[in-house]
């Protein structure tokens, strides 16, 4: 809800700076220096809003080939260079804005034109390096995953990829993140925890937004797996495609009071 009030608060300044500078040529130097300043905020809210809305998650998953023998695949968001292109456009445009204020300034009051060009410079310089910085090349979609073999877990969101064997993984969670950096919500993940009290603990977190299908049955098929481990083999067959296309994880050993540390 604050993104969208904030998002609702900012959009009407938004819409009277664009009809100013349509209607007003007095004032258009004003408004389009409130659209540079007011019109990106607006926008990013929006964004932001949008992003934490609610969604039916679908159940997705397939049966890959790999060196080690076919896999249950289940698909991640790939890598996109869309938000970099974007960011890089949106300079382009302002800076073709500026030079257009500089020139038509050059006839009347050339130094309130170059203050403008200055002005609306350094925002579309900032957009065309941070597109620059966070281009990256669109990943195959074989690439990217996360594959479960009988032996091992490999997740890659397109970064390398981060390979855990079965027999590692003692216990699995579900939690609401919260980083230090960022505001509003949390980020609702599937841990999973490997090694032992003794040699040290490690968490290997599964957000649920890097997941292209249905986060809760992603933790009820790691759950049932680490407790059922001879059932492990039906991974990446049509067996286990199956069972995870039906959310068939009813406990095979019903008597696990706690994830991954059965209890008589």
């Amino acid at each position: 809800m604050l993104p969208f009030a904030c998002a609702s608060v900012l959009w009407p300044f938004v819409l009277g700076m664009t009809w100013t500078v349509v209607t007003d040529q007095e004032s258009v130097g004003a408004g389009l220096l409130g659209l540079v300043l007011v019109g990106p905020l607006a926008a990013a809210f929006t964004g932001w809003a949008w992003s934490e809305l609610p969604r039916t998650a679908p159940v997705a998953a397939y049966i890959r080939a790999t060196k080690a023998g076919p896999a249950l695949a289940l698909p991640v968001p790939r890598p996109s260079s869309t938000g970099s292109l974007v960011s890089i456009a949106v300079g382009v445009v302002l800076l073709g804005v500026g030079l257009w204020q500089l020139i038509a300034s050059l006839d009347d009051d050339w130094s309130s034109g170059a203050a403008l060009f200055f002005l609306i410079s350094l925002p579309a310089l900032f957009a065309i390096l941070l597109g620059l910085g966070t281009y990256k090349p669109r990943k195959a979609i074989d690439n990217v995953g996360i594959l479960l073999t009988p032996h091992d877990i490999t997740i890659d969101y397109g970064n390398g990829p981060t390979t855990v064997a079965w027999q590692d993984v003692s216990a699995v969670g579900a939690r609401s993140r919260r980083e230090a950096f960022k505001a509003g919500s949390g980020t609702n993940v599937i841990t999973l925890v490997t090694g032992a009290a003794d040699t040290g603990y490690r968490t290997i977190d599964i957000g649920h937004k890097d997941l292209e299908t249905d986060p809760t049955r992603v933790y009820h098929l790691f759950v049932f797996y680490v407790r059922n481990p001879g059932l492990r083999s039906e991974l990446g067959t049509e067996h286990g495609l199956d069972r995870f296309r039906r959310g068939g994880y009813v406990p095979e050993q019903p008597s696990a009071l706690v994830d991954g540390d059965p209890r008589p």
